[in-house]
C-alpha cells in the first residue's frame, strides 16, 4: 500500500506499530520450536515466556492464567464452546446478548443446533437489560458471555454489574467477556471475569495472535486436538512472530499515557463537525467508547458511502468487518435502529495515531456525499 490515505477502520484492524514490525522479524529470525529442547528451541521457548510475562502483566494476571491463541475469534470459540462442552451434564443452559459479535453468535447457534438452550438479553440504546439476565439467572446455567465494548455501535457494557448479578444468583454461571474492542481503551473488566478475550491486531499488533485469560479455578474443555501446547488450550506450534509482535504492541500502547484523552478529544471533534452536516445523525449509547463512532446517512447506503469514500482514500466501514459483507444489520436492529436507518449507518473507528486532518477529510467527504445523493 502506497497511496496515502485517511484510515479510519481502526476496530476492524489498526496499522501495526513499527516496534511491533520489528519484534515480529526478529522472531522469525528465532526460528526455533519453543517446543524444541535444543539451543534454538530453547531461545524461541525464552521469547515465549518473555512475551507471555509481558501480556499477562497488562492484562493482570498471572502468568499460567494467560493463553496464546490464533486469533480473538478462537479464543471466543474456546471459551464457549469449551465450558459449554465442560457443564453439560449439569446444564445446557448459556446466556448473552442480542448484540454480540458473530465470533461469539455464531458458537452459541451452532450450540442451539446441538440442543443447548441460549437467551439473549437485549441491548437497545446500547443498555443490557439488567432485569431480564437477572430472571434468566435464577435458573442453572453454565455460561454468561457479554462484550465489554460493541464493534459496531461503540456501546460499553457494565461488566462489573452483569457479575454482580450473577453473584446474586443461583445460577452457577461462569462469565465470560469478549474485551476485544475494550483492551487497552476502556478500564479493565479482568477482576469480574472468569474468562477474557484479546486481540493482538485491534490495539497495533499484527494479525494472527490473541489471547485468552482463563482464573486458575475455571475449567474448560478443550476443543481442538493437538501437540499439548498452550497447556492444550492450543495445542499448535506457536505463532512466534505474531506473540512477539503482540507483545511489543502492548509496550507501545501502554507508554503512551495520553492516548485515551486524544481519542476523547477527536471524537468530541467529530460530532461537533457532523453536526453541521445535513443529514447525518450520530447513534450514541448512553455508555460509549471514544474509540467507535456510528453514523447514520439519511437517504444514502451504507455501500454507497463506503464506496466513494475509498474511492477518494477514506476508510471506514459499514459495521463490523466479519459481517459487512454479509449485509447483515443484526447489531444495528439489536441497538433499536429501523432497517432503513441501518442500512444507511457506517462506522468510523479511531486510534492513537487518527489525526484532526483525518477527521476534516472524513467530513468533507460526508459533505458531498449528502450533497450530491441524499434524497430530500
Amino acid at each position: 500500500m502506497t497511496e496515502k490515505i485517511t484510515y479510519l477502520d481502526n476496530a476492524a484492524t489498526e496499522k501495526p506499530y513499527e516496534a511491533a514490525i520489528e519484534a515480529m522479524v526478529n522472531a522469525a529470525r528465532c526460528y526455533g520450536n519453543p517446543s524444541s529442547a535444543h539451543t534454538a528451541g530453547r531461545a524461541a521457548a525464552e521469547l515465549l515466556e518473555d512475551s507471555r510475562k509481558t501480556l499477562s502483566s497488562v492484562v493482570g494476571c498471572e502468568k499460567d492464567e494467560f493463553y496464546f491463541t490464533p486469533s480473538g475469534t478462537f479464543a471466543n470459540n474456546a471459551a464457549i464452546l469449551g465450558t459449554a462442552y465442560r457443564h453439560i451434564r449439569r446444564t445446557k443452559r448459556i446466556i448473552s446478548t442480542d448484540s454480540e459479535h458473530p465470533s461469539v453468535e455464531l458458537p452459541l447457534k451452532r450450540l442451539e443446533s446441538e440442543g443447548f438452550e441460549v437467551i439473549r438479553v437485549t441491548t437497545k440504546d446500547g443498555l443490557p437489560d439488567y432485569e431480564a439476565l437477572e430472571n434468566a439467572l435464577m435458573s442453572p446455567t453454565s455460561l454468561v458471555t457479554v462484550m465489554h465494548v460493541n464493534n459496531e455501535t461503540g456501546a460499553v457494557y457494565d461488566i462489573a454489574k452483569v457479575r454482580s448479578i450473577l453473584d446474586s444468583t443461583p445460577s452457577g454461571a461462569m462469565l465470560h467477556c469478549d474485551n476485544i474492542q475494550g483492551f487497552l481503551k476502556e478500564s479493565n473488566p479482568l477482576r469480574y471475569c472468569d474468562m477474557m478475550s484479546v486481540s493482538a491486531h485491534k490495539i497495533g499488533g499484527v494479525k494472527g495472535c490473541g489471547g485468552l485469560y482463563l482464573s486458575k479455578t475455571t475449567r474448560i474443555s478443550t476443543i481442538v486436538e493437538g501437540g499439548g501446547q498452550e497447556r492444550s488450550l492450543n495445542p499448535g506450534t506457536e505463532a512466534m512472530p505474531a506473540i512477539a509482535a503482540f507483545a511489543a504492541a502492548v509496550k507501545e500502547r501502554t507508554a503512551d499515557s495520553g492516548r485515551d484523552e486524544r481519542i476523547s478529544e477527536l471524537k468530541s471533534y467529530l460530532l461537533s463537525a457532523v453536526t453541521k452536516i445535513d443529514g447525518i445523525e450520530p447513534n450514541l449509547p448512553k455508555n460509549s467508547s471514544p474509540y467507535i463512532i456510528s453514523l447514520s446517512l439519511i437517504g444514502v447506503k451504507s455501500e454507497v458511502a463506503t464506496n466513494y469514500l475509498s474511492s477518494i482514500g477514506i476508510c471506514v466501514s459499514a459495521g463490523s468487518a466479519c459481517s459487512s459483507k454479509k449485509r447483515e444489520n443484526r447489531v444495528l436492529t439489536a441497538y433499536g435502529l429501523e432497517r432503513t436507518r441501518a442500512d444507511g449507518t457506517i462506522r468510523v473507528s479511531l486510534s492513537p495515531s487518527s489525526t484532526k486532518d483525518d477527521i476534516d477529510k472524513l467530513c468533507a467527504g460526508l459533505r458531498k456525499i449528502t450533497e450530491r445523493i441524499i434524497i430530500k
